[in-house]
């Protein structure tokens, strides 16, 4: 029946596969009441030009509410006194619990969620701490909240919060070298998504007593298989009700509605996740700049270290375009992939300005080697560091320079960055321990300010490497940085 309509509203139980899409003759646009689009096939969507939509505000305050609900039954404990009631039992000692009142609270992803967090639970005075790579000072005082680095937050926090996406970095971010290093007494709730905490190494945290206790509410895998926590009474679950409340619902039903009244009849475009507000002549001629950008925005989320203060895009040289900002969309886009749930060319300067960062664009009339290029300067608090890239060709998309060093590099796979002395031998020994470990090097570029001077070698990689073979390589004589930038 697809095949008669014009839009489709769908929660996450409904898939909206390719060959759902295929069959969709007059379907033009998909909105999913809730956040997560996993559900819909987006590649296959947009290649039909379908707009794929979600509702990502709608379930902020039941997914709020849900985290508190599991920390004061965790504190409380509130299902096992419950339980042992429900059998006839009267025993008040065995549930001894803990006041949060005076408790250090650790946000990890200070978000809507977390920000929606961070403010109850200074009503409870509590003490407020925070993690979020992009989350500048300004506003997290502004919060009232702490921030701190992970390490720190996990040896100070009684209790712990989740509220950050699934991505590649955060897969498996708390783990079991986190979990020895927390208070005996600390407690973790996961209301985000499963698999950001090792369900395995917490298993065995919560079997051995090395922390009090968690509570979950998302798993790695969805209906739980193989429950790694039974027979366990120091953990609260639930199965993924942080959503499941009558006004989050009616919310999110609401939102996706209104939003796919608006595309069909005025062709407005909120929240989308798979195309920007862009008409499809100026798209086509803007994809490879936009390919380019997201790229060079990427490198940068992942190769400079600590919380973004800044964000300056220069542009130098023929674009072929007028108006940049689509372009300087795609940069921010891919700056906050790595970081933010559901971010595209509509909603990255949004959320950009969201975070406190503050972001700039120019064109300068200067010249550069190139045609075009473009540059992307990023200040945070530890550190700088620019990227410039161009491209060679229609879809041939380069890494012109890193910190002013010249190359000529793509940026794709998995690019190992490393910076050094121009000393002899140091590609020799890079190469060397790259092959003993079965890493394959499938492209390599060099550059370097004068001879004797500042020197880099990039290296496209087939695979990720482990944080302990870039140590080795970091102990390379005259090597003064390396980083690994995945895309």
């Amino acid at each position: 029946i697809i095949g008669d309509y014009d839009g489709l509203i769908v929660r996450s139980a409904t898939k909206v596969t390719a060959e759902v899409i295929a069959k969709a003759g007059r379907l033009k646009a998909v909105a999913r009441a809730g956040v997560g689009t996993d559900n819909v096939d987006k590649d296959a969507a947009t290649k039909r030009g379908i707009v794929v939509m979600n509702t990502p505000g709608g379930n902020t305050i039941s997914t709020c509410e849900h985290t508190f609900a599991l920390l004061f039954a965790l504190c409380r404990n509130i299902p096992r006194a419950h339980h042992s009631m429900a059998e006839g039992r009267w025993d008040r000692k065995q549930f001894m619990g803990t006041e949060v009142c005076g408790k250090t609270l650790g946000v990890i992803g200070v978000g809507r969620i977390g920000s929606a967090v961070a403010k109850r639970a200074q009503a409870f005075e509590m003490k407020v701490i925070a993690y979020d790579p992009i989350l500048t000072k300004l506003k997290a005082d502004a919060l009232g909240v702490e921030l701190v680095s992970l390490e720190e937050l996990i040896k100070q926090a009684d209790i712990i919060t989740v509220h950050v996406p699934k991505s590649n970095k955060t897969d498996n971010m708390i783990r079991a070298e986190h979990l020895a290093k927390m208070k005996p007494s600390c407690r973790i709730i996961n209301c985000a998504r499963g698999g950001i905490i090792n369900e395995a190494d917490l298993a065995e945290a919560l079997r051995q007593k090395r922390i009090a206790g968690a509570a979950l509410d998302v798993y790695t895998s969805e209906p739980l298989e193989h429950n790694p926590f039974i027979g366990l009474d120091n953990i609260v679950m639930t199965p993924h009700l942080a959503a499941s409340t009558d006004e989050a619902q009616q919310t999110v039903a609401a939102d996706a509605a209104r939003q796919l009244v608006d595309y069909l009849t005025t062709g407005a475009i909120v929240n989308a996740v798979n195309v920007p507000s862009i008409d499809a002549e100026t798209r086509k001629k803007l994809d490879p700049l936009l390919h380019l950008a997201e790229r060079l925005g990427r490198f940068q989320a992942l190769y400079t270290h600590g919380s973004p203060q800044k964000i300056n895009i220069e542009y130098r040289g023929e674009l072929g375009v007028t108006d940049t900002y689509p372009i300087t969309a795609a940069i921010l886009t891919g700056y906050l992939t790595p970081l933010v749930e559901s971010v595209n060319l509509v909603s990255a300067p949004a959320i950009i300005e969201e975070y406190g960062i503050e972001f700039s664009e120019k064109r300068l009339p200067e010249p550069s080697p190139y045609a075009f290029e473009i540059t992307v300067a990023v200040l945070s608090d530890q550190e700088s560091h620019m990227v410039s890239g161009t491209m060679f060709a229609a879809h041939d998309a380069r890494i012109s320079a890193i910190d002013g060093l010249r190359m000529d590099a793509r940026p794709e796979d998995h690019m190992l960055v490393c910076i050094n002395e121009d000393k002899p031998m140091i590609i020799g020994r890079i190469g060397t321990i790259l092959g003993e470990a079965g890493v394959n090097i499938g492209n390599m570029v060099l550059g370097r300010d004068k001879a004797g001077g500042r020197a880099s070698t990039v290296l496209n990689i087939d695979s990720a490497i482990g944080e302990e073979l870039m140590e080795k390589i970091r102990q390379v004589p005259h090597v003064t940085e390396a980083r690994l930038v995945s895309f």
